[in-house]
């Protein structure tokens, strides 16, 4: 199936690359600042969607939570996400998009290489509090200005193909995050799948900081 699925893309791509308003979006993928962004929300959903399967059981099982706790001590991110996003979008009129997307992406990074390195003893209740608000907030602080210059740097006559590769790239990320966390799942201990899940999620956001980063050199 996975054979089939990559020739059908292959034909799909060639019969679309002639076209002037392709299906598959070739032509704004040429701009860089476009795929550039693209490639970065790849990377920091991966990052996000990773951390979103793996932080439950690692609150529950290694931390020892009740399953309502473990869901007070996920609450900080949505609502750190919340209220990152408007302020990212009065500091995209200020600061280079990049800058921002970059920085965003960090703290997610950092976020989540804290909840894989951090010892566990004592009560956990505030550090995990900590470091999923710093991840939330950083990604809140990089989705606002990525997907502004995602679709502003598209003409606007493809505006209608830019979104549609926005949510692309979101779906693609999100279903790479739920891959790896269930190929490490059914590969490693419950311990380790979570540890190492983190860890490849902050790998990823940090992947996209960089690639946000190169944007500035335009």
């Amino acid at each position: 199936m996975l054979g089939l699925a990559a020739v059908c893309m292959i034909l799909l791509v060639r019969r679309e690359m002639p076209k002037s308003a392709p299906l598959v979006p070739l032509d704004l993928l040429r701009v860089h600042s476009f795929r550039i962004s693209i490639l970065a929300s790849v990377c920091c959903f991966t990052g996000q969607m990773a951390s979103y399967v793996a932080l439950p059981f690692f609150i529950q099982h290694e931390l020892g939570q009740s399953t309502a706790a473990t869901g007070l001590l996920m609450t900080p991110w949505p609502l750190a996400v919340m209220l990152a996003a408007p302020l990212s979008a009065r500091l995209a009129q200020r600061v280079p998009t990049a800058w921002l997307c970059a920085a965003g992406a960090a703290c997610l990074a950092g976020g989540l290489a804290l909840c894989a390195l951090w010892p566990v003893h004592g009560d956990p209740a505030l550090p995990i509090v900590l470091f999923t608000s710093l991840a939330g907030f950083g990604f809140g602080l990089f989705q606002t200005p990525n997907n502004q210059n995602m679709l502003l740097s598209a003409p606007k006559e493809r505006s209608g193909a830019a979104g549609g590769a926005q949510g692309t790239a979101r779906l693609t990320g999100l279903t790479l995050g739920s891959l790896l966390m269930s190929l490490l799942f059914g590969l490693l201990p419950s311990h380790g799948a979570v540890q190492w899940g983190l860890t490849m999620a902050a790998v990823a956001a940090l992947a996209g900081s960089l690639l946000s980063l190169s944007r500035s050199r335009l």
